[in-house]
């Protein structure tokens, strides 16, 4: 049994029971997860474009996470994904991902010290102290 990743255009022999995911992580192939495969999060959704006789369908927890678009464009959960014959996978989400983690900070790194707060602080109390005066002038009169 073989999956071929696409647009990687790679071709790795998988065993049985070994799904798509550990298939891939074992690879070098990435495919974004934050569950660890629970499944939890639905990141590790896959289009399966060939093949799709030779998985099973997905179980109760992967549709309530994929939904019914499943039976619309065949994303599935690589997670979940158990072959027992031949498949073509579309990852082209997944690179799209992998894209957009490389621009972003990682959760909770510090920025950089040289960057400066423009932040606008004290508005509230300076308006508050204003107010009062107003007050204390309209009390007296």
């Amino acid at each position: 049994m073989k999956v071929k990743f696409l647009p990687q255009n790679i071709e790795f022999e998988i065993k049985p029971n070994q799904t798509v995911k550990d298939l891939a992580d074992k690879n070098n192939i990435f495919i974004k997860s934050v569950c660890n495969a629970i499944p939890s999060c639905a990141e590790c959704r896959i289009k399966i474009i060939d093949g799709e006789h030779n998985v099973l369908p997905p179980g109760t927890k992967e549709l309530s996470l994929i939904g019914t678009g499943y039976f619309i464009d065949q994303r599935r959960l690589a997670c979940q994904v158990i072959c027992f014959g031949d498949i073509t996978v579309d990852l082209a989400e997944q690179v799209e991902k992998q894209k957009n983690m490389s621009h972003k900070r990682p959760q909770g790194s510090r920025m950089p010290e040289t960057q400066v707060s423009h932040a606008v602080t004290g508005n509230l109390i300076e308006q508050d102290k204003e107010i009062q005066e107003i007050t204390k002038q309209r009390s007296k009169n």
